[in-house]
C-alpha cells in the first residue's frame, strides 16, 4: 500500500511525523527555560543565548516565544537565519504599529536604533534570531549599536554551542551578553507527549495505529532527541505502509529499527547530563545508515561531502582546488549542502540539511576566509559502526 493510502485507512491529513517549522505543528512546551527567559527579561538581561545540540528543537522553542510571548514583551520578531541587515530592519519596523510611524523621518542602519528606542517609548520588544552561529558577523556588530540605543529591545540566539566561541570572540558582544541557556534534552514522557499531540494535529486517533508498547519503544529509539524521534516515527510508518501493518506494538519497531543495545549518545552532549539520560537506544544497521543519503546528492556535492568527512574543516578556495572546480560553482554548493537554497531542500527531503555548516574564518592559503565542516549529525551518518 503507497503511503497516501495507508494514511487515509488511519485518517491522517499527513504523517505526524513531518518535519516542519511551521508556526502551526502542536509542540511540548519547554517549562523551565520558557521560565528561565522570563526570569531573564524581568531582570532586564537583555542579550540571551540559547544552545543546544542539532535536532534539540531550538526552531520549536522559538516557536513557544513566538505563540506565548513571555510576560512584558508586547512586540515578538523571530527571525529563520541568514537575514542580512536590511530585511531585519524592514521585519523589526513592520511590528511597530502605524500610528506609531505618523511623521517620523525615515531612518537608516546607523540611527535604527535612536529610531526605535523613540518609537517603543515604555514597550518592550523581543528579537529571537534562530541558527544564530550562522549570521555574519557585520549582524552583530549592527546589533550591538541596536542594543546599545535602544533600551528596551531584548535579544535571543539560539543556536549550536559554538554559539557562544562565536558571540565571545565579537568583542562588541563580549559585554553585553546577560545569560546563557542550554536547552535539556526530552524525557521519555515528553516525546511521547510529541507523538500523541502530532498524531491529534493530523486527525488521527489516539495513538492508534502504535500500541503503548510500540509507542515507548519508538520513544526510547530517539534518545532524548526530538528530531531523530520524527526521523525514526517516519520510517518505521513508511515499512509499515508498504507491509500494510496497522497495529504498531515494540517488537515491530525493533524489528524496523534494530536491536536495542547501549548507548549511542547525541552530539554534544555535556558529560554532566549524561547521567540523566536512559542508556537504552537503537543501533541501526549500518547498511540503511552508512552513506544513506549521498546516493540524493550531485556528484560533486558527495564529493565535497567526502572531502569534508577526511578533514576537521576546509574553504571554498581548499576545495575547489581538491576537485579542480571552479569557486562560484563549490560555493554554490556548500551553499545548498548548507540548506540555504530553498528549492533544493523541498526536492531533497531525505538529506538531512544542514550537512555543512560555516565556522567563522580563518588563515587558508594565506589569506582570511570562511571554513566550513561537516554537521556532527552528517558526520554520524556517514561514520561506519
Amino acid at each position: 500500500m503507497n503511503r497516501e493510502k495507508y494514511y487515509k485507512k488511519l485518517r491522517w491529513g499527513k504523517s505526524p511525523f513531518i518535519k516542519s517549522t511551521s508556526i502551526d505543528i502542536p509542540i511540548v512546551e519547554r517549562k523551565e527555560e520558557y521560565a528561565e527567559i522570563e526570569e531573564s527579561i524581568g531582570g532586564w538581561d537583555r542579550i540571551t543565548l540559547v544552545t543546544a545540540p542539532i535536532g534539540y528543537g531550538k526552531t520549536t522553542f522559538m516557536n513557544q516565544l513566538v505563540k506565548r510571548k513571555p510576560r512584558g514583551i508586547k512586540y515578538i520578531v523571530p527571525f529563520n537565519a541568514y537575514e542580512p541587515v536590511e530585511e531585519v530592519m524592514e521585519r523589526i519596523d513592520g511590528k511597530i504599529p502605524f500610528y506609531a510611524k505618523i511623521l517620523s523621518q525615515k531612518s537608516d542602519r546607523t540611527t535604527f536604533g535612536e529610531y526605535l528606542n523613540k518609537k517603543l517609548g515604555r514597550s518592550k520588544m523581543l528579537l529571537v534570531f534562530d541558527e544564530a552561529q550562522d549570521y555574519d558577523l557585520e549582524l552583530f556588530k549592527w546589533l550591538r549599536v541596536v542594543n546599545d540605543r535602544a533600551d528596551n529591545v531584548f535579544m535571543i540566539f539560539l543556536g549550536l554551542q559554538g554559539l557562544e566561541d562565536k558571540i565571545t570572540s565579537e568583542s562588541s558582544f563580549r559585554d553585553r551578553k546577560s545569560k546563557s541557556i542550554r536547552l535539556r534534552p526530552f524525557n521519555a514522557k515528553e516525546l511521547d507527549e510529541v507523538v500523541r499531540k502530532r498524531i491529534k494535529w493530523v486527525g488521527g486517533s489516539g495513538i492508534k495505529p502504535f500500541t503503548d508498547k510500540g509507542l515507548e519503544r519508538l520513544c526510547v529509539s530517539a534518545g532524548s532527541v526530538p528530531r531523530l524521534l520524527l526521523d525514526n516515527g517516519q520510517r518505521v510508518v513508511e515499512e509499515c505502509a508498504m507491509r500494510d501493518l496497522f497495529t504498531i506494538d515494540d517488537g515491530l519497531v525493533e524489528g524496523i529499527l534494530g536491536t536495542t543495545k547501549a548507548v549511542e549518545r547525541p552530539p554534544e552532549q555535556p558529560a554532566a547530563e549524561k547521567e540523566q539520560i536512559e542508556t537504552q537506544t537503537i543501533e541501526r544497521p549500518q547498511q540503511t545508515e552508512y552513506y544513506d543519503f549521498m546516493k540524493d546528492l550531485s556528484p560533486t556535492q558527495a564529493d565535497i561531502v567526502k572531502l569534508l568527512l577526511e578533514t576537521e574543516s576546509s574553504s571554498i578556495t581548499e576545495l575547489g582546488e581538491k576537485l579542480g572546480k571552479d569557486i562560484r560553482s563549490v560555493g554554490s554548493l556548500i551553499r545548498k549542502l548548507r540548506g540555504l537554497n530553498v528549492e533544493e531542500t523541498q526536492r531533497k527531503p531525505n538529506i538531512p540539511y544542514p550537512v555543512v555548516l560555516q565556522h567563522g574564518k580563518d588563515v587558508r592559503m594565506g589569506r582570511l576566509q570562511y571554513v566550513y565542516s561537516l554537521s556532527d549529525n552528517a558526520r554520524r551518518l556517514l561514520s561506519k559502526k
